[in-house]
């Protein structure tokens, strides 16, 4: 039942714009939901502990491990941030649902999720948020609704820009462009299911055309570079990604309107870059007053008026903007504003082991039975997609914050728990198929140290030289059991060793002595015989 109502609240991030209070505490829907499975799973671990009752098999495998001091440090990085933040009140709100709630969810995630089934519900409710989400932002274009106006171009007429379920634009490229990746990972792994296959490849055009449509510039590169990513890694693609990568180069160089579009947009020179430089050098001004604790959760807002220049038409000296935003657009300068440089660097550290993990899954040893598995192709491409997801966070975060909102700090957070269950899933299959192979090595080894005691015994027998040949080429052909039965039955008498070999050479007669491939059966007709004698 939890593992549904976990898939429930994947399936609908974007309700946090629901906003309601309880006894005058803001809370959202999406924290709600969140809250409720979290104490409803913890009060039923704890039943189980009482009544000694054995947690799951998946629930002991999948812990942190290596992951728990670095969230731990996270956590208190963010808890200090808080204290020292310059509205205490909005700092815990902020605290609250961005870094506590989303690591509660964490925590059930990799409890709940034991099997590849569990993991695919979860990966298919994130897709349809982003079809539900792409659907909307559609539906404002064609029947002309919502959506917001925005200028793109100096001294020009503003533009209008899809928006989806959210307020913003952003928003909307800033929560579908990890999907977006996401989805197509799992039109490679379902290539061959059809049904499964025409239903992403909607989502993915769909999802495409509605960040198209919200003029969203850093998500359509986000998601562009993590496409190049896979397409880079993945073997069986490299030769067409590196091919397409350089037609698409050739188009920007031989194109003057492609190549002053992307000098643009590359040297911030439009309107958009312009203000974001402005954004960012406001930003940089207020981190020099404390660089190392920051300025606190929510101190950007709060204190970035004092810091961030008006800005005006650098032709027409025309004030443009006086607008300040909740964080600089800039995901690593928000995080040095709101958390200080402990929690830059634990957020680098956060990112490095993310993609430790990931490449170790991608190259471990690929003649292990596991990697040439159906399931092992199927877990390398889907740790594939999860890694270039992140880099379309992290090619966001260079003009965006794709962080600091309930839904992409869980999306965040997901698709690190997503990775911790498929390193862990391996490891744990890793583990078994070498134990498998040492059992295989040891009962070999048992079997050829019983041959060559039956060896022994025959060579020290009465037995004539032709014998003696026909009976080490017959031992090469027995199984361990049939070995250990022959050793036993002549050790316990020497004299049946005789009975054997006169039984054995009259059936013999009517096989070709070359023939060793149908003494199996003579030797299986021959057991009851044996275990008589015995």
């Amino acid at each position: 039942m939890y593992i549904y109502f976990l898939v429930l609240i994947c399936a609908v991030l974007p309700a946090y714009q629901i906003r309601f209070q309880i006894s005058g505490l803001p809370i959202t829907l999406l924290e709600v939901m969140i809250l409720i499975l979290f104490v409803v799973w913890l009060v039923e671990k704890i039943k189980n502990q009482k009544s000694k009752i054995n947690p799951p098999a998946g629930g002991q495998n999948l812990k942190l491990n290596s992951w728990f001091w670095i969230i731990a440090i996270w956590l208190i990085v963010a808890t200090i941030s808080m204290f020292i933040a310059p509205n205490l009140r909005e700092a815990a709100g902020i605290w609250k649902a961005y870094f506590v709630e989303p690591i509660l969810l964490l925590i059930v995630f990799l409890d709940l999720i034991k099997t590849k089934k569990d993991l695919n519900l979860i990966l298919n409710a994130l897709i349809f948020s982003a079809f539900y989400c792409s659907v909307w932002a559609i539906c404002q274009k064609i029947f002309h609704f919502g959506g917001m106006m925005s200028t793109e171009v100096w001294s020009a007429p503003k533009i209008w820009r899809a928006t989806g379920l959210f307020p913003q634009s952003n928003f909307l490229g800033l929560y579908l462009g990890p999907i977006i990746v996401l989805t197509f990972g799992q039109i490679i792994a379902n290539r061959k299911k059809y049904l499964w296959f025409i239903a992403y490849s909607l989502v993915f055009v769909l999802s495409l055309a509605a960040i198209i449509l919200a003029r969203s510039n850093g998500a359509i590169l986000g998601v562009l570079v993590g496409l190049i990513f896979m397409g880079l890694i993945h073997k069986s693609s490299r030769k067409w990604t590196t091919i397409a990568l350089i037609i698409l180069l050739l188009i920007i160089k031989l194109l003057p309107v492609a190549r002053n579009y992307v000098w643009q947009e590359a040297t911030f020179q439009n309107l958009s870059g312009q203000l974001r430089v402005n954004i960012w050098q406001g930003a940089i001004s207020l981190i020099k007053t404390n660089p190392i604790l920051g300025v606190g959760l929510d101190g950007y807002q709060n204190l970035i008026p004092q810091y961030q220049a008006r800005f005006y038409d650098p032709i027409t000296h025309q004030l443009i903007s006086v607008e300040t935003h909740p964080y600089p657009h800039n995901l690593f300068l928000a995080l040095w504003c709101e958390l200080g440089l402990a929690g830059l660097i634990v957020f680098l550290i956060i990112i490095f082991q993310f993609f430790k993990f990931g490449f170790r899954e991608l190259f471990r040893n690929l003649k292990l039975e596991i990697r040439n598995s159906d399931s092992g192709k199927d877990n390398q491409i889907l740790i594939l997609s999860l890694l270039a997801s992140m880099v379309t966070i992290l090619v966001h975060g260079a003009v965006d914050t794709p962080y600091f909102k309930n839904d992409l700090s869980i999306l965040f957070w997901l698709i690190i728990g997503l990775n911790i269950i498929i390193d862990k899933s391996d490891k744990m299959r890793y583990n078994i198929n070498m134990e498998d192979q040492k059992n295989n090595m040891d009962e070999l080894f048992k079997d050829l140290v019983q041959k060559r005691k039956l060896t022994k015994i025959i060579s020290s027998s009465s037995l004539n030289k032709k014998d003696k040949d026909f009976w080490i080429k017959l031992i090469n052909h027995l199984d361990s059991e049939q070995t250990d039965i022959f050793i036993n039955l002549i050790e316990n008498n020497s004299d049946n060793i005789d009975l054997l070999n006169k039984n054995l050479k009259d059936k013999m007669e009517i096989i070709s002595s070359k023939n060793f491939n149908l003494w199996e059966n003579i030797l299986k007709e021959e057991e009851e015989m044996i275990k008589k004698l015995i």
